[in-house]
C-alpha cells in the first residue's frame, strides 16, 4: 500500500478518531488537498508531518493552528496515524519540538490545546510536554451517542521554558535557526 493510501487510511480509521471531533464524514483526496492548500497559503496554520527518524516513515501529523501573532499564541494538535509506533514517545517528542519552535522562534507567549477527558494516551502526552489542564468544556462533542468533555490545556512561555526548555532542545539534532 502506497504512502497516499496509508495516509488516507489513517484519516478514515474511526479507531484513531474515537476521541476527537475531526472526522464525522469520510475524508477524500480533495478535502485533504484543500486543507493542505489552506495551510500553504495562510499564516494561521502550521502543518508538519511526524516521521520515524530510523525508517524515515511518515507516521502522523502535528499542527499549530489558530496562530495569532498579535497575541502571540497558537493551538497545538497532533495525530499518530501509524499504530505500529504507539507508545514510543514520538508524539511527545514532536510536541516538545513544536512547542520549542513556538516559544523560541515564533516568540509565542502561550500554546493552547484541547484533549478528550476520556483519552488517556493523549492526556499523558499533554502532561509530558507541559500542557497543563486549565479548564473543562462539558459536553463538547458527541461521539456514538455519548457526550464527551474537552479538557482545555495550555502552557505559558516563561513557565514552560523553565521546566521543559532544555528537554525540548534535546529532541533536536540541530536547533532551528
Amino acid at each position: 500500500m502506497g504512502e497516499e493510501s496509508a495516509y488516507m487510511s489513517w484519516l478514515n480509521d474511526l479507531s484513531l478518531d474515537l476521541y476527537t471531533e475531526r472526522s464525522y464524514f469520510p475524508n477524500t483526496i480533495g478535502k485533504i488537498q484543500s486543507f493542505y492548500d489552506h495551510a500553504e497559503k495562510n499564516t494561521d496554520l502550521l502543518l508538519l508531518g511526524i516521521f520515524d527518524s530510523e525508517t524515515d516513515t511518515h507516521i502522523g501529523n502535528i499542527t499549530m493552528s489558530e496562530i495569532n501573532m498579535f497575541h502571540r499564541r497558537g493551538f497545538i494538535a497532533y495525530m499518530l496515524g501509524d499504530k505500529n509506533f504507539n507508545g514510543k514517545g514520538l508524539t511527545t517528542d514532536a510536541c516538545l519540538m513544536l512547542m520549542y519552535y513556538a516559544f523560541n522562534k515564533l516568540n509565542f507567549e502561550r500554546v493552547d490545546g484541547g484533549v478528550s477527558d476520556i483519552h488517556p494516551a493523549s492526556r499523558r502526552v499533554c502532561e509530558k510536554v507541559g500542557l497543563m489542564v486549565e479548564g473543562r468544556q462539558k459536553h463538547h462533542f458527541l461521539r456514538n451517542g455519548i457526550w464527551h468533555d474537552r479538557l482545555i490545556v495550555g502552557a505559558i512561555r516563561e513557565e514552560w521554558l523553565a521546566k521543559f526548555g532544555e528537554k525540548s532542545a534535546d529532541c533536536f539534532e540541530t536547533l532551528p535557526c
